[in-house]
């Protein structure tokens, strides 16, 4: 239904046939179609890329040998991974909850207003579902396969190096925190840094830094480590000298799905495990410890224990409709911003 109400929204704003692949390869997807297709190169703006970590682009590429399309092949990798979100999200919520509230909690990620980019060239349905499975199997006490799938989380987003603390938390809880229960199966829940250390290599290998994303981050993006609030005000200065579209979609969007992901993390602590709650609250640190906040409510997306604490909260029928109707409004509103190439986020 996104494809078909983007294909729809499109022909009939710009009376225009499009293609799927014309409208859907906005932004940072076209980044990642050419690091799938050439690689980081150290040459002119072709240094940019190296902030895009390589997991997925490298998906794209082995997709790319069987659908002769890159484009073709970014979508395909993308909705593939959402299928899988969608299995191991109810899979993980089943393990605490009921089957209804496992369903919902997949029902109120597929319409969050930036879900979208669950089926988009971008690598949001990728880390969510390494980073789910991954959790889902430290549950399962299957330690090994939990860090493997942490480490290629790692190397799809830079927020993935948060699993190392939160499936360490995990163990340790499963093992009541008593020394003479620690294994050395233990040792597993170091791969996540591994994956980080090879993105480092990467930095290292084509630009002599193995922190070169950093300054590219800072040249390209205007964004550098700063306290979360620095990233807050800044955003909120917006309104006094942005103009109404940006005012609307960078200084009060940016700043509204951060509180909101921040009150249902508090609410994440008291509903869920410490780790699942843990998870919440550092990535959105990690996300927020910027001067400049951009893609925000993109961000928050990969947040995935808020969606299990709305749908806790969906069990009433009024609460229930009224996140169901702001949820695909504000979506088809970004969606529609989206596919016509304005900023969405």
């Amino acid at each position: 239904s996104t494809f078909f109400f983007s294909y729809a929204f499109y022909t009939a704003s710009t009376n225009h046939y499009p293609t799927l692949l014309e409208i859907w390869n906005r932004w940072d997807g076209p980044h990642y179609i050419s690091l799938a297709e050439n690689w980081y190169q150290n040459s002119g703006e072709n240094n940019l890329f190296i902030v895009f970590f390589p997991f997925y682009p490298s998906l794209i590429k082995v997709a790319s040998l069987v659908f002769k399309n890159y484009i073709l092949s970014a979508l395909i990798v993308s909705n593939a991974a959402y299928i899988l979100v969608c299995i191991f999200l109810y899979k993980l919520v089943k393990m605490d909850f009921s089957k209804d509230i496992a369903l919902r909690s997949i029902f109120y990620l597929s319409i969050f207003p930036t879900a979208y980019f669950l089926h988009a060239g971008y690598t949001e349905s990728l880390f969510l579902a390494l980073a789910v499975a991954s959790l889902y199997y430290s549950r399962k006490s299957s330690w090994l396969v939990s860090g493997i799938l942490g480490m290629f989380t790692a190397l799809t987003r830079i927020t993935g190096i948060i699993l190392l603390p939160v499936l360490l938390f995990e163990y340790l809880s499963q093992k009541e925190f008593k020394i003479k229960n620690i294994k050395l199966n233990i040792l597993w829940l170091a791969f996540p840094i591994f994956g980080f250390l090879l993105y480092l290599t990467l930095n290292y290998a084509y630009y002599g830094d193995p922190f070169k994303f950093l300054k590219i981050l800072e040249e390209y993006w205007f964004k550098k480590p700063a306290f979360p609030w620095q990233g807050f005000w800044t955003a909120i200065r917006g309104f006094g000298w942005r103009g109404p579209s940006a005012a609307i979609t960078i200084a009060g969007a940016e700043s509204f799905f951060v509180l909101l992901a921040a009150a249902l993390t508090i609410f994440a602590f008291k509903y869920l495990r410490f780790s699942y709650g843990l998870y919440s609250l550092l990535t959105l640190i990690a996300v927020t410890s910027s001067s400049f906040w951009l893609s925000m409510p993109r961000y928050v997306l990969t947040l995935f224990p808020i969606f299990i604490v709305l749908a806790i909260w969906g069990k009433n029928k009024s609460v229930n409709f009224a996140i169901t109707v702001s949820s695909l409004m504000l979506y088809s509103l970004f969606l529609s911003l989206f596919v016509s190439g304005q900023w969405a986020f």
